[in-house]
């Protein structure tokens, strides 16, 4: 039985399962108790105080308060995401400032943090802690991760270096999707959306206690969305998923957590080359994943994760209906990692812990029909020693020693870092940091041989604070400056095998920073507003092959900001807007977003939404493709039973 036989056969047993307990969750899920648990119409917002103590695991591997966090942290909370119009987990990263999101085709987005993706593969992406994918493009596909957004709990990000916790991937920033806890989830909804970009959409949760230590929920998403503009054959995005989720205690001081998913989505791209030009992708798969968290008592905890992902993939490009490209392949992961943290003395508390993975890729068919098989080990040692120097100073060292063994990657890495926080009082703090990241060395096959090209180095300094004025204003300042070398920045030709050799001088610095603010002017108005900037400077690149969207200079606009603003007038109805402004890169004009949103709480158990999205002109380009994003409007409605 292959591995994606294998999740969804678990899945089919997980449905089968709950609905041999539904019959008795029912009575659980009308209690008047657990349905005001599962209800998600609350309109009441996180209060300032609570934003600065909301806990994050992303910027240090283990849960921490937002305000005791040395790193440039921002959280996207539950009711920013409901009330942000935002239909899938990459829009939702258009409000994290600093981020550079833009669609590159309906499902496909180019996603970085301050730098880019120039030769640096995005960002490392995580479910409840976990890794996504490790593909063989080196990049996660959002058209294969549209969990229904009502499963989220929040999104974390790490905009800076993230190495030293988690290894490679993760130079450019984390990106951490929590999902809810299945105690928060009980009760039954559904949710159905139809509009002119959001063509037809639907999803489901159930959630129950299956035993008084064991609670679930399954959930189930059916979405079709226009495919941008201009307007090809095929031109459309299409996903269907179904997963579970399952929390229980194991005795008095563990939990465990399990959760699987299965997805089938189909992408077809809109952008044309040439006249008869369209492409196809087609991504199949899912993942198991389990955690278990043990807690020892006095700051002492072990925690076991083991995960499973597998998926099929299969891209065809066609001119005038034709075949003219094609790349299908499996591939298939496994990520098992120990940590452990305790307290060594008052004041010291380590943490330590291992990660391995291995990675299989099957090349069914590759361009002209070849087929081959790509294999890949990883092993990552990973410690951090939190020193409290006083009752508000903690000095955190720390770092990540990987090895990879494989055909594209091999040898050593190292990820250290060095962190400062200085939180004189609940309501401020500073902090600073210094790191540096790299990334596993490539070797290419070219010639019958194998060229070594060497990775792109990131030294880091950050300096970061973060202010709350009571109730009405929370302030979060962060600044970095990045000295990226060894870049690709040229070609020559090994003289006896002819082989291609990949000179790496490139250099960049870089420096800029993310200005974010939350007011409470009333009670009833909320407003936020983020302001990002990044000046970089490249050198050493040959101007005959690189143009300027192929540099950090080039890729980064220098300028992007963004507002959200929301009123309820009366209770139960909810008005809000959303402002995004990003400036002119290479290639790609000057572009905003107006988004308008209102929501009608019409029943204790049903909601309605009215969206319009991209207001501000018909389409426009954000990649470097000429698919351009449209405007597009939809009409929600959501019901607890």
């Amino acid at each position: 039985m292959n591995h994606l036989s294998l999740l969804g056969s678990t899945l089919a047993l997980a449905v089968q399962v709950a609905a041999q307990v539904a019959a008795q969750a029912e009575a659980t899920a009308q209690d008047p108790q657990t349905r005001a648990a599962g209800a998600d119409f609350n309109l009441s917002e996180l209060s300032l105080e609570q934003l600065m103590d909301v806990p994050v695991e992303v910027g240090a591997r283990q849960s921490e308060s937002l305000a005791a966090t040395a790193a440039s942290v921002f959280v996207l909370n539950e009711p920013e995401i409901r009330r942000s119009g935002m239909r899938s987990v990459a829009e939702l990263l258009r409000l994290v400032p600093g981020l550079v999101i833009a669609q590159d085709v309906p499902g496909a987005y180019g996603f970085s943090s301050r730098l880019g993706e120039y030769e640096f593969a995005g960002m490392l992406v995580l479910i409840d802690g976990q890794r996504l994918y490790t593909t063989l493009l080196r990049r996660e596909y959002f058209q294969a991760i549209d969990l229904p957004i009502e499963t989220i709990a929040r999104i974390e990000v790490v905009r800076g270096p993230g190495g030293a916790r988690w290894g490679d991937k993760a130079s450019q920033g984390v990106i951490n999707i929590v999902t809810k806890k299945a105690a928060d989830a009980k009760g039954l909804r559904a949710t159905g959306v139809f509009g002119t970009e959001e063509h037809l959409a639907g999803s489901f949760r159930f959630g129950a206690a299956a035993s008084e230590s064991t609670d679930f929920y399954l959930f189930g998403k059916l979405a079709q969305r226009d495919g941008g503009y201009p307007t090809t054959a095929g031109d459309r995005w299409d996903n269907n998923c179904i997963g579970v989720r399952v929390d229980t205690k194991v005795g008095a001081n563990a939990t465990l957590t399990v959760d699987g998913l299965y997805h089938d989505s189909f992408l077809g791209d809109s952008y044309e080359i040439a006249p008869g030009f369209s492409s196809l992708n087609m991504i199949k798969g899912g993942h198991l994943k389990s955690r278990l968290h043990v807690d020892h008592g006095e700051n002492s905890w072990t925690e076991l994760r083991v995960a499973a992902d597998a998926y099929d993939q299969d891209i065809r490009d066609y001119q005038d209906d034709v075949p003219d490209w094609f790349l299908r392949f499996r591939e298939e992961l496994f990520d098992g990692t120990l940590q452990h943290s305790w307290q060594a003395a008052p004041g010291h508390t380590l943490t330590a812990g291992v990660a391995l993975r291995s990675l299989t890729v099957e090349n069914f068919l590759v361009f002209a029909g070849t087929g081959s098989e790509y294999n890949e080990t990883r092993g990552d040692l990973f410690a951090s020693w939190d020193w409290d120097l006083c009752d508000s100073v903690r000095l955190t060292i720390g770092g990540n020693l990987g090895y990879q063994d494989g055909l594209r990657g091999s040898g050593v890495d190292t990820q250290p870092d060095l962190r400062l926080a200085w939180t004189p009082s609940p309501e401020f703090t500073v902090w600073t940091a210094l790191s540096a990241n790299s990334e596993p060395d490539r070797k290419i096959n070219d010639s019958g041989l194998l060229v070594r090209r060497k990775s792109s180095k990131l030294l880091a300094y950050e300096l970061g604070l973060r202010r709350r004025f009571g109730e009405q204003l929370l302030l979060q300042l962060d600044s970095f400056v990045y000295l990226v070398d060894d870049q690709l920045n040229g070609f020559d030709t090994e003289p006896v095998s002819g082989a291609t050799l990949y000179l790496a001088g490139g250099k960049t610095n870089a420096f800029g920073g993310e200005l974010t603010a939350a007011w409470n002017p009333l009670r009833s108005v909320r407003v936020t507003t983020f302001l990002a900037t990044t000046e970089a400077n490249s050198r050493h690149f040959d101007p005959a092959v690189f143009s300027d969207q192929d540099t950090i200079e080039g890729q980064v606009p220098r300028l992007r900001g963004g507002m959200t603003a929301g009123y309820e007038p009366v209770p139960g109805l909810e008005v809000d807007a959303l402002l995004l402004y990003t400036q002119r890169r290479a290639g790609i004009p000057t572009w905003w977003r107006l988004d308008l949103r209102m929501g009608w709480h019409a029943t204790e158990n049903t909601s309605l939404e009215i969206v319009g999205q991209n207001l501000t002109d018909p389409h426009h380009p954000e990649y470097y493709y000429s698919e351009e994003i449209q405007r597009g409007y939809y009409f929600m409605v959501t019901h607890r039973f």
